[in-house]
C-alpha cells in the first residue's frame, strides 16, 4: 500500500515538473516572437524615417544606409550587429512602403505583430497566390501586395505597410 501511495506521489511530482517546463517552453517562445516583431517594428520605423528625409521612389533602402544616415537607432540590437537583418523594404511609384521578412521567421510572429500593429489592416501575412495581405485578426484582405511580386518574399512572410510621414 504504501509502494502505490509513494509511486502514486512520484508520479504527480513528475507531471508538475513537466507541465512547468511546457510552461515555461511556451512563456519563452512567446517572448522571443515578441522580440523578432518588435524588431521588426524598430526597422519599419527607421525605413519610413529615411524615406520621410529623402524623398525616393522605386526603389528600396540598403540596411547600411540605415544605419549609416542614423535612422537606425544605435541602441537596437540589430544596430550592433554586422550581419543584416531578415527584414527588407520597397518603396513603390505611390509612396507606398512595404517592409517584409526575406526568410519566414522561426517563430510566428503574427500574433505579436498584430499587437504592436494595435490590429492594423496593413499588418499581415503575405499570400503569393493571392497577391494580398492575410491579417491575422481580420483574415484575407483586399490589401494587393503586388508590388513584392518578384522580390523573392516567401509565402506566408510578414509584411507591414507604412507610408511616410
Amino acid at each position: 500500500m504504501w509502494n502505490i501511495a509513494i509511486l502514486v506521489v512520484l508520479v504527480s511530482v513528475a507531471g508538475i515538473y513537466s507541465t512547468k517546463n511546457l510552461q515555461t517552453l511556451a512563456a519563452t517562445e512567446s517572448r522571443v516572437a515578441g522580440s523578432v516583431a518588435s524588431e521588426m517594428a524598430i526597422y519599419r520605423d527607421a525605413v519610413v524615417n529615411y524615406f520621410t528625409v529623402y524623398n525616393l521612389y522605386n526603389t528600396s533602402v540598403s540596411f547600411g544606409a540605415l544605419k549609416s544616415s542614423g535612422m537606425l537607432p544605435s541602441w537596437s540590437l540589430m544596430f550592433q550587429k554586422s550581419e543584416a537583418p531578415i527584414w527588407n523594404n520597397y518603396r513603390d511609384a505611390a509612396g507606398v512602403i512595404y517592409i517584409y521578412a526575406t526568410a519566414l521567421p522561426d517563430d510566428n510572429i503574427l500574433g505579436e505583430l498584430a499587437s504592436l500593429s494595435h490590429n492594423s489592416i496593413l499588418a499581415g501575412a503575405y499570400r503569393s497566390s493571392l497577391s494580398n495581405l492575410q491579417s491575422p485578426v481580420f483574415g484575407d484582405t483586399n490589401i494587393p501586395v503586388t508590388a513584392l511580386s518578384g522580390k523573392s518574399v516567401p509565402d506566408g512572410a510578414p509584411v507591414w505597410i507604412a507610408m511616410t510621414k
